[in-house]
């Protein structure tokens, strides 16, 4: 072989984020849940490449920076933003 080189991409595996850790920032992958849930979270913001700093997670809330603006996301809404 010519001068082949095996690419290989380390990539994280999605998940929601509600379990991403304070100070991680990841890239949103897709929304899920019903029409109305997902009409919601795409006006915050959370569309599909959107990158989110999560600045503080745990207990039933979690804080986030999504283009440029910091919210507060209850964790049941959170985990419907799938990321990676």
């Amino acid at each position: 072989m010519l001068g082949y080189q095996a690419h290989t991409e380390t990539r994280r595996p999605s998940m929601p984020l509600s379990l991403v850790r304070s100070g991680e920032t990841v890239a949103v992958s897709s929304v899920r849940g019903d029409e109305g849930i997902r009409r919601h979270l795409k006006s915050l913001g959370f569309v599909s490449g959107s990158q989110v700093h999560v600045v503080t997670a745990g207990g039933s809330n979690i804080i986030v920076n999504v283009k440029g603006t910091r919210l507060g996301l209850d964790s049941r809404v959170a985990q419907h933003v799938m990321t990676t």
